[in-house]
């Protein structure tokens, strides 16, 4: 239903009518068909099912305990995935792959990439696509991710590439006690694109692949029946 749903809400928004799923096609190929209409070749419909399944589960991050948090009060499933994806209107959780690739179109080439990291550093921004809130040592995800970027082939993949090379050794160097390894963002963002997604359906197309681990969270906390009630400990001024 979210791949649908999905597609159909962006083509009505461009004053379009929705397409429906083509019955022979998988769920990542269907995906891509309802975007135009056109049946994606065999690699594209391959790398989006790869970055799907990548992406489909990691933990507790804020929507999925955001959607576990509500399941435990006995809610709908539908309302534990509705809270879940208000979770991704912020920019910090599933935005991050498009925010990258803008940050490709500012470098433009691999010979300014030191210039604009240093530049970024200095003003205190983060570099989207490097450093996790979880991970310090690079993030397995952004390896495999650059594998299937690789086989789809193209300039932006060689820009990306190149770039990411240039930024890693530019971080080492003006951070030398932090780890800033490239994350899954950076090169999600890339496959998304080659594959022939627009940006503005980045954030949306990660809610398609993580609604599946949603899900999957919810029955389980369902089944278990008990209520999320962290406690929390005063430590402000003292109040008569």
């Amino acid at each position: 239903m979210i791949p649908t749903l999905i597609m159909a809400l962006y083509r009505l928004n461009k004053g379009q009518e929705p397409i429906d799923p083509h019955p022979e096609l998988g769920y990542a190929a269907n995906y891509l068909y309802m975007l135009d209409g056109v049946v994606p070749d065999p690699a594209s419909a391959r790398a989006m099912e790869q970055y799907l399944i990548l992406a489909l589960d990691h933990g507790f991050n804020a929507s999925t305990f955001t959607a576990r948090v509500v399941a435990s009060t006995g809610a709908d499933p539908a309302d534990a995935v509705c809270a879940a994806l208000g979770a991704l209107a912020g920019p910090l959780h599933g935005g991050a792959p498009s925010r990258a690739l803008d940050a490709l179109d500012e470098i433009g080439s691999v010979d300014n990439a030191a210039d604009w990291v240093r530049e970024q550093v200095a003003a205190g921004r983060r570099i989207m696509g490097f450093g996790h809130a979880v991970y310090r040592a690079p993030d397995p995800r952004s390896g495999l991710l650059r594998e299937v970027a690789e086989r789809l082939g193209g300039d932006l993949v060689e820009l990306a590439v190149a770039v990411e090379a240039e930024i890693l050794v530019t971080l080492a160097e003006l951070k030398p006690g932090r780890p800033l390894p490239s994350n899954v963002e950076f090169y999600a963002g890339v496959v998304m694109e080659s594959a022939g997604l627009p940006r503005t359906m980045f954030t949306p197309t990660f809610a398609v692949s993580r609604t599946v681990g949603w899900c999957a969270h919810i029955v389980e906390q369902a089944a278990a029946g008990k209520l999320i009630r962290p406690s929390s400990r005063y430590t402000g001024p003292a109040v008569m």
